[in-house]
């Protein structure tokens, strides 16, 4: 065996000694990860006998400013340059005894590995042979699934010129679906690979850029600074970690030798719209008013000529428009208040806040029942006044010091204030600000061609403050949430105010490439540290749900849902994080490369999740102890992966891969299950709260008043009845990933991959109320018939529901330990299975056309997909505690079949013709169309009571009826031992003797789950509409002088006004802010007794046609 020296030239010891301060820095500290910002070159030089060319001299010239960077080839006559900012190239080679060749217009992409093998001719190098055009480059040296969008795609694309824009550009790969209906504060993004949205991970140039309480994006960038935009879809090297979906990267526009600029105007106009069909089954005929102008200007060029470049952009983006209700809201008319001040016995203090902040109805639709009173009431329309001001900055530097030194700097801010219109009724609106920077340095030095350093330092930093106004309710001490579930609306102010939060966060990192032989070696870690004061307390004002208006009229205790949370302390979320890899691409043969990679992820507890010590008097063995949560420090993930080229032409891989990664646990986890000395949850199920169940003046007794709160020094029994939270220790979730494909490129300009990628996802959290239980069993509960049983049956049923409502729900080792309140934890106990085959084809932008068309076959399986009340589509929590394996079903994230198609072809007509007229007036003309279908998402079919009597209504699902008519449902009623009919809604004594429960409408397929009963149906079993949208962009240029241009296009989202009802949007990949799936209108539309049960129509918006016009010079 041939032993190696130990000596090392001067470069590799200071390596050495680089990894040497890693690794003591990693035993002191924690680190975070890493993320590269440009993009690899590698490739063979052959010579026409296809021999290897040793010693060959490669240079790699940027186009655009002319900076050259060097390599050669070793003794297989393999070479690579890394760290090439994105770009294209003229690639050459050069060898004594050969002729110099060059490959023209070679793309270097982001977080790509391009390959591109020349071949040298017998000469001198004096004689040069040229290749005119590179073909399509592909990446053969790794399993990573990936795919880059170019500035091109950015600016011209229909989808990508609002907020996130250019997030959306994601949509159009294969193995992603829409996030849809799971709301918004439950992750950012597509779903990639079966992936929550939570698991998206984003970066600027490789620093953080994630919001680490509800995950997402901090930053944007308008899409006119976007040089390239890439997505890492689940299979990556051990380079890329943080999060198990996709990995978004930013790079931002850098300058050129010659100055160049633009200035843009994006228009949008309530008169270039179509009318939301939503608004016009609310009386509103015309759009309402938004008027958004986006004004902005960049300008690039070079400080120093070939070596200092520059690059900023400016805009100010102001919105006026009219906030709509996200659903149909019913109030009573003028008719309906005047029938109600003349019940007796309502409450005064109740009926006048619902006449002071409830504007009437101008027609009755249908009635209520207030007791024996019909009550007229109608749809609101409503189009408040509401605003948002933005303004975007962006600058960079590129500073080339030497042919060994480059420097890279970035800076970007948002400042942004809106009116928040989460609530339902306008008067409660207020006003949000919210502020947003991110800065970047970077630093390459080469030591030798061999032997490279990269250098990072980042900063970013967020602000929000979400008031809830001055708002006052007689007799409680804050104004409440109320929610009206026949009326599908909601009463106060923004439910999830008030909150603050700001984060800053502190990144560095440093990362060592060394190619030593067939071996390419990286290794890396990032130091980071998070300073995050939030303020959340949830449900801080009180939320209380009533079925009926009536209950709430008559002030008894609401029958839904009623919470409160007292104490308000402050949230800290600070910690450390490391993740630390090494990575070796080894290439066995030169057409055959073995990746061999592993990740160690070190995520420190936040700060605040320590208090749960506060609380250790609560603690009893072997039932629930509040220690200090442990961090996990065994998060070892390995990455392998292999990928064989045919042949030595560089235009076909097969790859196949196997791989680890693993999630963060983002705060609002631990912000919500605080220890009762700083906060505790009142819940109306509670048995201390059990004597204001039915009996009025539950409001005008201050509700769940502040004088609840226990919080500060307890005993051991007061704590454990007031504990309603607790935290796990760290279990960090984690996927596993493994995939298989052939990519192929076609006639130089196309390419064409099918691959296959499966998932699993393990340890994702899910919200569980941890002490209790059902007492109602498959054996041990109410039945449910499709009609009336005889007086004979019904005298024989041995249950009532008052003998099971009065089992309890506590799981008796808790309620023997005093544990009586509900206590949340967010376990480990989710998962997720994907698999998809994947097929997508593109053709690279040249000769004026770029195309790329994607289709996924997919499946996703799970057991829950959010963890918090941000979607009523599928519920946040089990319907069973103990019974997990029965959600196990179809994720609310699945969607069977997806295609997109996106082009963008730029007219050749005339554009060389002498005729100024000819050129510019009937030449000079691009088109940029996008098609999306996507089958529809599933959503869980609810009974909207607590029909299994464990404490919690969010889970209950429904009776299916398999003869029963498709998409339809029914209400019951109940039937005592005598015989007599029995409402679901009347009052708790007359339900406590319902012995059996009887449909409505034998015929419907989804019966509602009686008080009492196990609901049989499974989790998102009905299909909503699918997505069915045409985007186009049409563009057209004049050429004033060689160098000024004027654009003007005009873009269309739905172009054809296709009415498409479904949660979200048909093209977006992020929901706007006050976008809510969480509103009783939704609500209605998922709980089988509602009138607008499975009406989507009546339900979201239609997604009508908007159009933008812009404006733009460029020189």
């Amino acid at each position: 065996m041939k032993r190696l020296s130990c000596r090392l030239p001067q470069p590799y010891t200071y390596a050495l000694a680089m990894l040497a301060i890693h690794v003591v820095i990693c035993s002191t500290a924690p680190y975070a990860w890493s993320q590269t910002v440009s993009g690899d070159l590698v490739g063979r030089v052959l010579d026409a006998a296809g021999s290897a060319v040793p010693n060959a001299t490669i240079t790699a010239t940027n186009t655009g400013t002319n900076v050259n960077t060097k390599g050669t080839t070793n003794t297989s006559g393999e070479y690579r340059i890394g760290n090439l900012p994105p770009g294209n190239y003229d690639i050459s080679a050069a060898a004594n005894g050969f002729a110099k060749a060059t490959l023209k217009n070679v793309a270097v992409q982001l977080n790509q590995i391009a390959t591109a093998n020349l071949t040298l001719q017998v000469g001198t190098v004096t004689t040069s042979v040229e290749v005119t055009e590179a073909p399509a480059v592909i990446d053969t040296t790794t399993a990573q699934v990936q795919n880059t969008f170019s500035s091109k795609a950015s600016e011209d694309l229909p989808t990508t010129s609002n907020g996130f824009g250019v997030l959306n550009l994601s949509m159009l790969n294969a193995g992603v679906t829409s996030a849809g209906g799971i709301g918004v504060g439950i992750g950012t993004g597509p779903s990639v690979g079966g992936q929550r949205p939570r698991s998206n991970n984003f970066t600027v140039e490789g620093i953080d850029n994630n919001e680490k309480s509800t995950t997402g994006p901090e930053a944007s960038i308008p899409n006119d600074a976007v040089a390239e935009f890439s997505v890492l879809q689940n299979q990556f090297t051990a380079e890329y970690g943080h999060s198990a979906g996709g990995q978004f990267n930013t790079v931002v526009k850098s300058g050129t030798n010659s100055v160049h600029g633009t200035v843009y105007e994006y228009m949008q106009n309530r008169d270039l719209n179509a009318l939301d069909q939503h608004l016009a089954q609310q009386g509103i005929l015309s759009n309402p008013r938004f008027d958004q102008n986006r004004l902005g200007a960049t300008i690039g060029g070079p400080i120093i000529k070939d070596k200092w470049f520059y690059f900023g952009d400016f805009e100010y983006n102001p919105v006026g428009q009219a906030a709509t209700a996200a659903g149909q809201l019913l109030t009573p008319t003028t008719q309906g208040y005047s029938i109600l001040n003349g019940i007796p016995g309502l409450n005064a203090t109740n009926l006048s806040i619902l006449q002071k902040y409830v504007p009437a109805s101008p027609a009755a639709s249908s009635t209520i029942s207030i007791g024996s009173t019909n009550v007229p009431v109608g749809v609101l329309p409503i189009a408040a006044p509401n605003f948002q001001n933005n303004y975007n900055g962006v600058a960079s530097m590129d500073f080339n010091a030497s042919d060994k030194d480059q420097i890279r700097g970035r800076f970007v801010f948002n400042h942004i204030s809106f009116i928040d219109t989460t609530a339902n009724l306008p008067v409660f609106y207020t006003t949000v600000p919210e502020k947003a920077y991110l800065a970047t340095f970077t630093e390459y030095h080469t030591f030798s061609p061999r032997l490279t350093n990269e250098f990072r330092l980042g900063f970013n930093r967020l602000f929000q403050d979400f008031p809830s106004g001055n708002f006052s309710f007689p007799g409680l001490d804050q104004f409440p949430n109320l929610t009206f579930d026949e009326l599908s609306l909601q009463l106060g102010p923004d439910p999830n105010a008030p909150q603050s939060q700001s984060q800053n966060t502190y990144q560095l990192t440093d990362n060592i490439t060394w190619i030593k032989g067939n071996h390419t070696f990286k290794v890396g870690q990032d130091f980071r540290r998070y300073i995050a004061p939030q303020s959340f307390t949830q449900r801080l004002r009180g939320d209380y749900e009533y079925s009926t208006l009536e209950l709430y009229l008559r002030d008894i205790a609401p029958d839904v849902f009623g919470e409160r949370t007292l104490g308000q302390p402050r949230y800290y979320g600070n910690q450390t994080a490391s993740y630390t890899y090494a990575q070796d691409t080894w290439r066995i043969r030169p057409n055959l490369s073995l990746n061999l990679g592993v990740r160690y992820e070190f995520t420190g507890e936040p700060w605040s999740a320590s208090t749960q010590t506060l609380n250790s008097a609560a603690s009893v063995p072997n039932v629930l102890e509040f220690n200090k949560p442990k961090t996990q420090t065994n998060a070892f993930a390995p990455r392998i992966g292999i990928a064989y080229s045919p042949g030595t032409s560089g235009n076909t891989s097969i790859r196949a891969g196997f791989g680890m990664s693993y999630d963060v646990l983002f705060d609002n986890i631990a912000i919500l299950s605080l220890p009762p000395q700083l906060t505790t949850t009142a819940d109306i199920t509670n048995s201390q709260f059990s004597n204001l169940v039915g009996v009025p003046g539950f409001l005008a007794n201050g509700g769940f008043g502040p004088n609840l709160s226990v919080s500060g020094q307890l005993t051991p029994q007061q704590a454990r009845e007031n504990t309603s939270g607790y935290i796990t220790n760290q279990v960090l979730p984690y996927a596993i990933q493994w995939n298989f494909g052939i990519q192929h490129v076609f006639a130089k300009d196309y390419t064409f991959e099918a691959r296959y990628l499966g998932t699993r996802g393990v340890h994702l959290p899910m919200q569980q109320q941890i002490n209790r239980s059902s007492p109602v069993t498959g054996t041990n509960q109410i039945p449910t018939y499709m009609s009336a049983p005889g007086t004979a049956a019904l005298a024989g049923l041995p249950l009532t529901v008052g003998d099971l409502r009065n089992m309890g729900n506590v799981l008796p080792q808790f309620g023997a330990a005093g544990f009586t309140s509900a206590i949340t934890a967010y376990t480990s106990q989710g998962w997720s299975t994907y698999n998809g085959l994947a097929l997508q084809a593109n053709r690279r932008f040249t000769r004026g056309l770029q195309v790329q068309a994607a289709y996924t076959w997919s499946h996703l399986i799970d057991n829950s997909t959010t963890e918090f009340g941000a979607t009523y589509l599928t519920p946040r929590r089990a319907q069973d505690f103990q019974n997990l394996t029965a959600d196990k079903a179809t994720s609310l994230l699945d969607r069977r079949q997806r295609f997109s198609f996106s082009a963008i072809y730029d007219a050749p007509w005339y554009r060389t013709n002498r005729s100024w007229f000819l050129k510019n007036l009937v030449g000079n003309w691009e088109i940029a169309p996008i098609y999306i279908y996507e089958t529809p998402e599933y959503y869980t079919v609810q009974s909207g009571i607590d029909s299994n009597f464990n404490g919690d209504a969010a889970g209950d699902r429904v009776m299916v009826n398999p003869n029963g008519t498709a998409h339809t449902g029914s209400d019951i009623y109940g039937l005592d031992r005598s015989g007599n009919r029995i409402a679901v809604t009347a009052p708790a004594a007359q339900v406590n003797q319902v012995v059996a429960w009887v449909a409505v409408n034998p015929n419907a397929r989804y019966i509602r789950a009686g008080y009492g009963t196990v609901p049989n149906a499974g989790r998102n079993t009905e299909a909503m509409q699918p997505i069915n949208n045409i985007d186009l962009t049409l563009l057209k240029r004049f050429n004033i002088t060689e160098r000024l241009h004027l654009e003007l296009s005009g873009q269309a989202l739905n172009l054809f006004n296709h009415p498409q009802y479904i949660a979200g949007t048909p093209d977006a990949a992020q929901l706007p802010n006050n976008y809510s799936i969480y509103t009783p209108g939704v609500r209605s539309f998922v709980t089988v007794n509602s009138p607008t049960f499975n009406n989507s129509v009546a339900t979201f918006s239609s997604n009508p046609r908007t159009m933008v016009l812009v404006g733009k010079i460029t020189w």
